[in-house]
């Protein structure tokens, strides 16, 4: 049938949405040739389309991974990308594959499209995790296909790599140093270096060999490009800014440890793809290359630093409501409380207030019943008794804040997100 028949048969029940193919299918149309107000390429992007797809009951992810946001938004980022690839972008006549070309499309893309193709990028428990299911996420430290390549550009088609990822890391590091200087240059950079190690590490024994291994010459060097020893990081995440290829200078490379180039077949460079026209943040948006909430490489380390900053709490009557770590501490400790449990919420609701983080006490209790709501299960499924050492209690934290990214709320959520945004105001 062809695709006008098929969709009004899918929406009407009559063809039910059961396999990848068909649901696929569908994608691509609402994806590339929508009837109404959503599509890849206009309002909410990807967003818009998971969140009519969801509407509709049809989700590309079976039994627990059904609906899950990180997998569908996935398959409609790898539908754009494969778009993309198809076109004469630079022709006068340019069009998109029509709405009856699925099945060329498929075929002619198969290794981006087909049904195992987000293990290349996913492993299942990271998939799996409530944090994923609810908000999209880029893979560890793997680039999605061409999202390194600039926007509105021939397309490079590198393969697999963390061409982007670096520099993301390393400017959530810079940032986070000049937002709070709890810690050193040292320490911050110390926790940077330990955590990245970890997780490319992590990743390449759970069968990722396409993460490329550690090297101390990218990780410094993108560090110190990000200005992380300076009050100010250079000014922006966005992807059109920091699509990099490793640059790296030439110079300080000879005296460093190891080879800078992920392959040893090109110089390292940045390519400022911002385009004077500002259209990079929204466009890479649409196209699912902005995620919701970090990938483990950025998570690690803002849980490790927030374990950190708490390890000098000793007495909980002196927390430092103006520290994104000291709040989390306390509304963990309220997680523990039974008998006094309601005064230590007002205290704590009227102490995040004061530092002036959150506008008003109403908010603010909000912010901390949210909260609580991600961090209760942890206290019900172990010992429910306040962990008696200091380490024990900095450990606690940091799993939670690791399985919890979205605490820090460092990402943007997309402008139709359910999920609370745990945003706080800058500190004075």
């Amino acid at each position: 049938m062809n695709a006008k028949e098929f969709r009004a048969k899918a929406e009407s029940g009559e063809v039910l949405i059961d396999s990848h193919d068909k649901m696929l299918r569908i994608a691509y149309l609402y994806s590339n040739h929508p009837d109404r107000g959503y599509g890849l390429w206009e309002d909410d992007g990807a967003f818009g389309v998971v969140e009519e797809l969801h509407t509709r009951g049809w989700s590309f992810g079976q039994g627990d991974l059904r609906f899950n946001r990180t997998l569908d938004i996935f398959y409609l980022a790898q539908i754009a990308t494969c778009t993309w690839r198809s076109t004469n972008h630079f022709s006068d006549d340019f069009e998109i594959p029509s709405a009856d070309d699925f099945d060329s499309f498929y075929t002619q893309h198969s290794q981006l499209l087909n049904q195992d193709a987000w293990r290349q990028f996913y492993s299942p428990p990271f998939i799996a995790q409530a944090t994923s299911a609810r908000l999209y996420r880029m893979p560890d430290l793997l680039d999605l296909p061409d999202s390194s390549d600039p926007i509105a550009q021939p397309r490079f088609h590198r393969g697999v790599g963390h061409f982007t990822k670096l520099p993301r890391w390393a400017y959530n590091v810079a940032r986070t140093r000049s937002r709070q200087s709890t810690l050193s240059v040292a320490e911050m950079t110390q926790i940077a270096i330990s955590t990245l190690k970890q997780t490319i590490s992590r990743l390449r024994e759970g069968g990722f060999l396409s993460v490329q291994t550690y090297s101390e010459t990218q990780a410094r060097f993108w560090l110190e490009y990000m200005k992380v020893d300076q009050p100010s990081p250079l000014p922006t995440r966005r992807h059109g800014t920091l699509t990099d290829l490793e640059l790296w200078d030439s110079v300080k490379g000879q005296t460093t440890l190891l080879e800078p180039d992920l392959d040893g077949t090109r110089k390292g460079e940045v390519q400022w793809a911002g385009g004077p026209d500002g259209g990079i943040e929204p466009q890479t948006e649409y196209r699912g290359f902005e995620p919701e909430v970090g990938s483990e490489e950025e998570i690690g380390f803002l849980a490790a630093v927030a374990a950190k900053e708490t390890e000098g709490v000793v007495d909980m009557g002196y927390l430092d409501y103006t520290i994104r770590s000291h709040i989390l501490l306390g509304v963990m400790r309220a997680a523990f409380e039974s008998a006094e449990r309601e005064q230590h919420l007002d205290d704590l609701k009227r102490g995040i207030a004061a530092a002036g983080r959150i506008e008003d006490e109403t908010k603010a209790e909000q912010w901390i019943q949210k909260a609580l709501t991600l961090i209760e299960p942890y206290v019900q499924k172990g010992d429910t008794q306040w962990p008696i050492t200091v380490e024990d209690r900095s450990e606690l934290l940091r799993l939670i804040l690791l399985e919890n990214g979205q605490l820090f709320a460092r990402w943007k959520l997309s402008p139709i997100s359910k999920e609370f945004n745990f945003e706080l105001k800058a500190r004075c």
